[in-house]
C-alpha cells in the first residue's frame, strides 16, 4: 500500500514537472510574440517622419504608451510643435517637461534613428541602447536585473525599435498563471490519495480475510478454501491455493500409503528374519543351523529387495520432479542387463537369449530408469520360468521407435489378471515363487514417464508371458 502510494506520488510529480515545463515554454513563447507585436505597434503609432530633423527626445509616460497602444487619446497638454503629440524634452538645456500620469506599463521603449539619435523612449528607460542584437535577446543591467529584449530595424522609417521587459516580471506572471492552473490539482491531490487508499484497502480486504482464514487453520487441516463468496479479483488466488492444498493432500496420502505399505510388507520378512535368528542361536544341530542360516539370508535379501523397490517406486511418484532425459542406446542397456542376469539364468538351467535388430535409432530417455525396467522384466522372467525354460529379449525397429519385448515359456498370467498385476503389491494367487508384487508396478511407472505403456500378451511356444514396450525417439 505504501509502495503504491509512493509510486503514485512519484508519477504525479513527474507529470506535474513535465506539464509545468511545457506550459512555461508555451507562456514564454506567447510573451515573446506579445513583445514583438508591441514593438511594431509602437513604431506605427509614433510614425516618425524620416525627413524631419528632430533635436529632442520624446519621453513617454507608461500611461501615454498604454493609451496609444489601446487606441485612446493621450491626456497631454498641447506642445509647441504641433507635429509632435507629446511634450518634447530639449536635450540642450537638460529640461525634461513630462506629463506624469498613473503607472500603466512595465515595458521599456526606445526608438532610434539610423544616425544614432534617440527619437523616443519611455520615461524609465535608459538613454543607452538597450541591446545591440536584433530579434530576441537577454541581458543583465548594472543592478543585476535580467531583461528580455526584442529589437527590429525598419528601413522605411530608417529607425530601430527596442522593447524590453524585466524577466522577473514575466516570471512572476508565469508563476501566477501556473499557480492558478495547478492549485485546484494540488488541492485535490490529498483527496485523490485518500480515495485511492480507501479503494485499495477495500479491494485488499478479501485478501486480508483470506490471510486470516489461513492463519487460523491447524497444520492438518487441508480442506479447500470457500470460493462461492470470493470476489472476482481474488478468485484466481483462492483457486491456486486450493490446487496447492489438493496436491499437498495427495502427497500426504502418498506418504501415508507408502508408510502403511512398508509396515505391512516388511512385517513378514522381518518376522522371518527374527525367527531364523532365533533358530541360528538356539538350534544345536549343525545341519539345521545351516538351513536356518540359508533361510535367514533369503529373508534378508527379500527385505532388501522390497525396500529398494519401494524406494524406487517412491522416487517415481507423480509429485516428484520429472527425470532428466538424454540420448540413450537401448541395445547397449539390454546387453549390460542380460550380462548381469545371465549367471542367475544359468543357475536355473535356463536359456537367456538377446536378439537385437541392427541399426536401432538412439532414443530420448533416462538410462537408469530404462535399465531398471529391463532388469525387472528379465528378473521376473527368470524367477517365474521353471528350470530349463527359455527367456528371449528382443529389440526391433518400428519406424523411429524401438520395440522391447521380453517373453518366456513359463506359467504366464491369466488374461483376467493381467490388468491387476501392475498394481502395487498385487500377486497372482497361484504363484508359489516369492516376490514383492512391485516389479511390474515399477515397470509400468517407468513406461508412463517415457510416455508409453506395458502391453502383456502370450509368451513363447503358445505359453508363458510376453511384456512389450514401444519407446519413441
Amino acid at each position: 500500500m505504501l509502495l503504491l502510494g509512493l509510486v503514485s506520488l512519484l508519477y504525479w510529480a513527474v507529470v506535474a514537472t513535465l506539464t509545468t515545463r511545457d506550459n512555461i515554454d508555451r507562456l514564454n513563447e506567447l510573451y515573446d510574440v506579445h513583445l514583438a507585436r508591441t514593438a511594431k505597434a509602437f513604431l506605427q503609432l509614433i510614425d516618425p517622419d524620416p525627413e524631419m530633423v528632430q533635436t529632442t527626445t520624446l519621453v513617454l509616460q507608461p500611461s501615454e504608451i498604454d493609451q496609444l497602444l489601446n487606441g485612446t487619446p493621450a491626456l497631454l497638454e498641447p506642445a509647441g510643435d504641433t507635429h509632435l503629440p507629446f511634450t518634447p524634452i530639449n536635450s540642450d538645456d537638460n529640461h525634461e517637461a513630462t506629463h506624469r500620469l498613473q503607472y500603466g506599463s512595465h515595458l521599456h521603449y526606445q526608438l532610434w534613428r539610423e544616425s544614432g539619435a534617440l527619437m523616443a523612449m519611455s520615461v524609465d528607460a535608459p538613454r543607452q541602447l538597450l541591446t545591440q542584437q536584433l530579434g530576441y535577446s537577454n541581458s543583465v543591467d548594472d543592478q543585476g536585473q535580467a531583461w528580455r529584449h526584442y529589437s527590429f530595424h525598419d528601413a522605411t522609417h530608417q529607425t530601430r525599435v527596442v522593447v524590453s521587459e524585466p524577466s522577473a516580471f514575466r516570471q512572476a506572471l508565469v508563476r501566477h498563471i501556473l499557480l492558478d492552473a495547478t492549485l485546484p490539482l494540488l488541492t485535490g491531490l490529498p483527496v485523490l490519495l485518500g480515495l485511492l487508499w480507501l479503494s485499495i484497502r477495500s479491494g485488499l480486504r478479501p485478501l486480508d480475510d483470506l490471510r486470516a482464514e489461513i492463519a487460523r487453520r491447524q497444520s492438518d487441516n487441508l480442506a479447500l478454501l470457500p470460493v462461492a463468496h470470493t470476489p472476482t479479483e481474488a478468485k484466481p488466488i483462492v483457486l491456486a491455493l486450493n490446487e496447492l492444498l489438493q496436491r499437498l493432500a495427495h502427497t500426504l496420502e502418498q506418504e501415508r500409503r507408502f508408510t502403511d505399505d512398508a509396515a505391512h510388507q516388511l512385517r513378514t520378512p522381518l518376522a522371518a528374519i527374527q525367527a531364523q535368528l532365533y533358530a541360528v542361536r538356539h538350534v544345536q544341530d549343525i545341519d539345521q543351523r545351516n538351513e536356518a542360516t540359508q533361510r535367514l539370508q533369503t529373508s534378508v535379501a527379500r527385505a532388501i529387495r522390497l525396500v529398494n523397490q519401494m524406494l524406487a517406486l517412491a522416487r517415481m511418484d507423480p509429485e516428484q520432479p520429472p527425470p532428466d532425459f538424454s540420448e540413450v542406446h537401448l541395445d547397449e542397456i539390454a546387453e549390460t542387463v542380460c550380462a548381469e542376469l545371465a549367471a542367475l539364468a544359468l543357475e536355473r538351467d535356463q536359456t537367456l537369449e538377446l536378439s537385437v535388430q541392427p541399426g536401432l535409432p538412439a532414443l530420448r530417455g533416462n538410462a537408469d530408469m530404462l535399465s531398471m525396467l529391463l532388469a525387472n522384466l528379465v528378473d521376473n522372467a527368470v524367477h517365474y520360468t521353471p528350470k530349463g525354460g527359455q527367456i528371449r529379449v528382443q529389440l526391433q525397429r518400428d519406424g523411429a521407435a524401438v520395440t522391447l519385448n521380453v517373453s518366456d515359456d513359463g506359467p504366464g498370467i491369466a488374461p483376467e489378471e493381467r490388468a491387476h498385476v501392475m498394481e502395487r503389491f498385487y500377486r497372482v494367487a497361484a504363484q508359489s515363487e516369492p516376490g514383492t508384487g512391485l516389479g511390474l508396478a515399477i515397470c509400468q511407472r517407468i513406461a508412463e514417464l517415457h510416455h508409453t505403456q506395458l502391453v502383456l500378451g502370450q509368451g513363447l511356444h503358445g505359453q508363458g508371458l510376453s511384456v512389450q514396450v514401444r519407446l519413441t525417439s
